[in-house]
């Protein structure tokens, strides 16, 4: 029973020293910046990041700016309700490669806001009467949370349904589009007058 007593306190003493001498030798190591590697799998090495050319992305359609454009579509809208959303219209048409100038006079035929824009405009925020759900007023034609989401909608529509297929212009597109000759003149009317500016 003594033997089996002095050998756990020979390994409690043993035991205490290794326990010690580790965490001792751990607190040298660390305040003295002291790192041992075992050999085998070498430690890793954070690689600095190099910065990434940024992609150019074309603001631009046919030579003018994105600004230029969303400038003039708030002139000829800035007494309306569809002022100061002109460089958004630009920004969006610009981003899904679509003339803005287009969706501008699109929007222009659809809310009538050359004079007072139409309630499906102002309570529905719906710029080109689109059909969909939620219907405005429990109708056939949507309601949109904002004018912005109306935008982009027309906007995806018009690059998918029409720019895929080459109608880019109102002459070409009308039919498709469920609209009369007379609707193409207009839209072709009002874009004139946005590329003008006034």
């Amino acid at each position: 029973m003594k033997r089996k007593g002095l050998i756990f306190l020979i390994l409690l003493f043993f035991n205490f020293f290794f326990i010690y001498g580790i965490n001792y030798a751990n607190l040298l190591m660390f305040n003295n910046n002291f790192m041992l590697y075992i050999k085998g799998k070498e430690p890793a090495v954070e690689i600095e990041k190099q910065d990434a050319p940024e992609e150019v992305v074309d603001t631009s359609f046919n030579g003018e700016s994105m600004e230029d454009i969303g400038t003039k579509l708030d002139k000829v809208w800035t007494k309306t309700d569809l002022g100061g959303y002109g460089e958004y219209v630009a920004k969006v048409s610009i981003s899904k490669g679509v003339n803005p100038y287009l969706i501008g006079a699109i929007i222009m035929e659809s809310t009538y806001c050359k004079a007072d824009c139409t309630i499906l405009f102002k309570k529905c925020n719906n710029v080109a009467g689109i059909k969909g759900s939620p219907g405005c007023f429990g109708g056939t034609y949507k309601e949109y949370y904002s004018v912005n989401d109306s935008i982009n909608e027309l906007v995806n529509k018009i690059s998918n349904d029409y720019y895929t297929t080459e109608m880019q212009v109102p002459y070409k597109m009308y039919s498709s589009y469920g609209k009369t000759a007379v609707w193409a003149f207009k839209v072709n009317k009002y874009m004139e007058q946005l590329k003008r500016g006034k």
